[in-house]
């Protein structure tokens, strides 16, 4: 059995959020845009999960397992910013763009000397406050 590989849209259709509004798959900038930013907002989400399970920076650390969610999710979120538009992007100025590149290139070319603090503080304080200003977007979208 041969296996498919998927495409952007289908990374972004595959949302159960957005499978729960019935969206079909359109070719239009604006959508796949509004779509990313649901990823987007998802991953933020599970990072801040995943990293609030954990009282501290140390104990994150020590579950190896919650350590690596935590990254990949983070990761995750700064591939779907790379995925927006620019016209996106520069609708948002205020967000942070390029910390979010600063961050994947640490998270995918460091991984070995990732600091669980500076982890744990990103994922505890900094992802919970971006999430905070993109909800009102996503809100708007959905």
């Amino acid at each position: 059995m041969s296996q498919r590989q998927n495409t952007d849209d289908d990374y972004a259709t595959s949302s159960p959020r957005h499978r729960r509004h019935g969206h079909s798959r359109h070719s239009d900038q604006a959508f796949r845009d509004q779509t990313t930013l649901i990823r987007l907002l998802e991953h933020l989400d599970y990072a801040i999960e995943d990293a609030s399970a954990a009282r501290s920076a140390d104990e994150l650390y020590a579950e190896r397992m919650r350590f690596n969610s935590v990254v990949e999710e983070l990761t995750q979120v700064q591939e779907c910013a790379k995925r927006l538009s620019d016209d996106c992007r520069f609708a948002m100025p205020d967000l942070p763009w390029n910390e979010l590149r600063a961050l994947r290139n640490i998270l995918v070319h460091e991984y070995d000397s990732i600091d669980a603090d500076s982890l744990y503080v990103t994922a505890t304080r900094d992802a919970p406050a971006l999430a905070e200003r993109l909800r009102p977007i996503i809100d708007a979208i959905e």
